[in-house]
């Protein structure tokens, strides 16, 4: 067995104790070291957070530049629109007052937010719309006139240069009666068209406004013509809104080899003299069909346009 030689002053000997200097010293190093790598952490994260702030203003005034641009267009645009129609010059001058107010507003604007470019840009989406819809309004009623004046051509006539649309209408109507006077037709003339309101007790009730109206009525006068014989007549009328939608039954007549799309007929008895008949046009969808502003109407007997009118709702 192994033998174990202790020296005895080893255990009567006494033992330094650690030094607390040292201990102290080792501590505050490690927390200066942990503080410092605080500091770098903290430094890092505020330098994250300011180029996420600067990336983020970056992207408010790029947005803030293209609606600038999405309404200087818009401007351009309206600057662009002409029509002899009174009510739409004043619409296109409203929504073009609209578009600069917004632009001023804008250039005042400095600082942006993301809910200040969502407002901005649900004004401009809204003006889009009114824009294109007001575009098709205008060339709308530019078809219309082009119509107008190639049967002005085909006619050989002279019509008088005028400002107001009535009259150009009423000085075409004229013309036409005096080419098809000679022709086995019936032309119309006293074209009024009129938004009306049926009552529960039949009574028919005149109205200018869009909104009240049920239907549309167009009364005119068949004119007698010696070349026609006596008996059951049939005219259809084709009544053209002011977005360009002809509206009612749009049945189709062959109209010089082309199809046209009419609104309703109206079957009468002619009996070789002047007759006055109303026709009634129902809209399929009232509230897309009957909406404000100038409607072009279209009058034919036997697949010949006889004559044309128009009328305003409001």
């Amino acid at each position: 067995m192994a033998e174990f030689n202790f020296d005895q002053n080893d255990f009567l000997k006494p033992q330094k104790p650690a030094s607390s200097s040292g201990g102290s010293n080792k501590g505050l190093k490690i927390l200066v070291v942990l503080l410092a790598l605080l500091a770098a952490g903290m430094g890092g994260v505020g330098i994250m957070k300011y180029k996420d702030f600067k990336k983020t203003e970056n992207a408010l005034q790029e947005e803030k530049q293209q609606l600038m641009n999405d309404l200087n267009e818009l401007k351009v645009n309206y600057d662009s629109l002409t029509s002899t129609n009174t009510q739409l010059q004043s619409e296109v001058a409203d929504a073009k007052s609209k578009v600069e107010q917004l632009i001023a507003e804008l250039e005042k604007t400095k600082k942006v937010d993301a809910a200040l470019i969502k407002k901005y840009r649900r004004q401009v989406y809204f003006l889009r719309k009114q824009r294109d819809r007001l575009v098709q309004v205008v060339d709308s009623l530019k078809q219309a006139n082009q119509v107008l004046a190639l049967q002005k051509d085909s006619l050989n006539t002279q019509l008088t240069e005028t400002t107001a649309y009535n009259e150009k209408l009423t000085e075409e109507n004229k013309n036409l009666a005096d080419q098809l006077q000679k022709a086995k037709v019936l032309t119309a003339t006293n074209i009024v068209g009129e938004g009306v309101k049926i009552k529960k007790s039949g009574k028919v009730v005149v109205t200018r406004r869009s909104r009240r109206a049920q239907q549309i009525r167009v009364c005119l006068t068949a004119v007698a013509n010696p070349a026609v014989e006596a008996g059951t007549k049939t005219y259809y009328v084709q009544v053209v809104n002011p977005k360009g939608d002809v509206i009612g039954n749009r049945d189709v007549i062959s109209v010089d080899s082309t199809d046209v799309i009419t609104s309703a007929s109206k079957e009468f008895d002619y009996e070789g003299q002047n007759t006055d008949i109303c026709i009634f046009v129902v809209p399929q969808n009232k509230d897309d069909e009957i909406v404000k502003g100038e409607y072009l109407i279209n009058v034919y007997y036997n697949n010949t346009k006889v004559g044309t009118g128009n009328m305003q709702l409001k």
